[in-house]
């Protein structure tokens, strides 16, 4: 785009050539004028296709030459005037002005006009347009044998951040003022830009001005491949460059990608050995957060790299153990676990960045350490239940005793009287004891058997010792209740 500006301050010119020069969208050429007499002669000579002139200095009188020229002149014009007066709008309305602005200009807002008025402009090679639609698309999935080699453009791959996006950007990428020197396709997943020039630092200007004006149009980022190799077809390019991309697997998005700059892939098997499966299942069951970290970083080490499937494999082998550690706990009941669990797994199939499928597995680690703590705290609470579901079981058995049943719980027997008695009201041997009597007064009454049989029967060696707990509890001799 050729554009004049004209105002009698050389350096607020000279800061609006630099904005445009450093932020417009595109290639932009600048001609300053500081005097308005000059201005026909620059207007005849550097043709531009935009004006912007301070109204401010343009005479009243409209049988002046200069009238005659802007008349004559076909692109568009912006003006701007110090003060919004009448008589300026007066002369904006009568030179057709595309926008008047009030000084001081807001940039952005010229930048957004100089864009509009560029789309307007038609500046692209029909017939090479027509020609490169034709056969794009054929061409770019021909044999790489093919003897038709690209020596005249600059391809490029975008990928953006989110894939529901692409619609949104191809439109996008056809609005903007680069689009007169580059070609635009969409794919599947991306979108191939072929830029008809030779100079790849162009391109890289280019480039890195779509990315910024994506992220301020979509808060969003890309990722951009540059073939910057030797030229070849438009299949080797589509292929090289598309391996290169694949580099966002480990460096997230808004990024540049060089095909000439690769990773090379390191052998590595995606199945955890048995060894590492142990690892995992003891970190997940001691609650060491910082031991799945270290297991799971260590496929991240700076200039090391693999293959995604293998990646994504091993992942789902990382999982295969989690749900190990789910199932023991139960946490597979909990409906919002166990939906959180298919995401996830999705997340390691489908996610483009590496970094996000780690810390998602973190997160999710992290939530289920700690819901098998408090699902052990909750068992703690009913060691109570346990042990008197183990006397109800075994109290006929004269070994039953409170060490016996806190090592069978794996707790310690002091800690099991703590909490018996404070839950039952009543030490563990007298509620034993109440269980074996209990069940004694019934056994006299419905049975023959003798005192010591009855006695031996509900876990008491000593007759005696059976007699003297019966009488304390129930009041009278284990024979005279049986004869009552």
């Amino acid at each position: 785009m050729r554009l004049l500006l004209i105002d009698r301050d050389p350096a607020e010119l000279s800061g609006i050539q630099w904005f445009l020069h450093t932020y417009f969208p595109g290639d932009v050429l600048i001609e300053m004028c500081t005097s308005i007499t000059e201005a026909p002669k620059i207007i005849q000579q550097f043709e531009p296709e935009v004006i912007l002139l301070n109204i401010d200095l343009f005479p009243n009188n409209r049988l002046t030459v200069l009238y005659r020229v802007f008349q004559k002149y076909s692109g568009a014009i912006l003006a701007m005037t110090t003060e919004p007066l009448f008589k300026n709008a007066l002369k904006a309305i009568e030179l057709q002005v595309a926008h008047l602005f009030v000084k001081p200009i807001d940039l952005e807002v010229l930048k957004q006009k100089l864009t509009a008025i560029s789309l307007r402009t038609p500046q692209v090679n029909d017939a090479y347009e027509e020609a490169t639609d034709e056969s794009f698309y054929y061409r770019l999935f021909l044999d790489s044998t093919t003897p038709s080699i690209e020596t005249d453009i600059h391809f490029t791959m975008i990928e953006p951040e989110h894939p529901e996006t692409l619609d949104k950007l191809y439109n996008w990428l056809q609005q903007t003022p680069i689009h007169y020197h580059m070609q635009v396709y969409p794919l599947s997943d991306r979108i191939v830009c072929l830029f008809q020039t030779n100079d790849v630092k162009i391109v890289e200007k280019d480039v890195r001005t779509l990315m910024k004006e994506w992220r301020l149009t979509s808060n969003s980022s890309l990722n951009i491949g540059i073939y910057d190799g030797e030229p070849t077809t438009l299949k080797n390019m589509y292929t090289l460059t598309k391996r290169a991309l694949h580099q966002s697997f480990y460096e997230g998005f808004g990024h540049i990608f060089y095909a000439s700059k690769q990773f090379e892939a390191q052998p590595f098997d995606p199945l955890l050995t048995p060894e590492e499966q142990q690892l995992l299942i003891s970190s997940l069951e001691e609650g060491n957060l910082e031991a799945v970290k270290a297991f799971l970083y260590r496929l991240s080490n700076e200039g090391i790299y693999y293959e995604q499937d293998d990646l994504r494999i091993h992942l789902t082998s990382v999982l295969a153990q989690i749900r190990r550690f789910m199932l023991k706990y139960k946490l597979h009941e909990k409906a919002a676990i166990e939906q959180s669990y298919r995401q996830l797994f999705h997340l390691i199939i489908e996610h483009p960045i590496f970094y996000t499928i780690l810390n998602g597995i973190i997160s999710f680690t992290q939530r289920l350490i700690e819901l098998a703590r408090e699902a052990r705290l909750a068992k703690r609470a009913d060691y109570v239940e346990l042990a008197i579901e183990n006397i109800d079981q075994q109290f006929q058995d004269s070994g039953l005793s409170l060490p016996f049943v806190a090592h069978k719980l794996g707790i310690s027997p002091n800690y099991l009287s703590a909490i018996f008695s404070k839950k039952q009201g009543l030490p563990f041997k007298r509620y034993l004891q109440q269980v074996r009597i209990h069940n004694a007064t019934k056994m006299l009454l419905d049975t023959d058997f003798a005192i010591s049989e009855v006695a031996q029967l509900n876990g008491f060696e000593d007759p005696n010792y059976f007699i003297k707990i019966f009488k304390q509890q129930i009041g009278i001799t284990p024979n005279r209740y049986r004869k009552s």
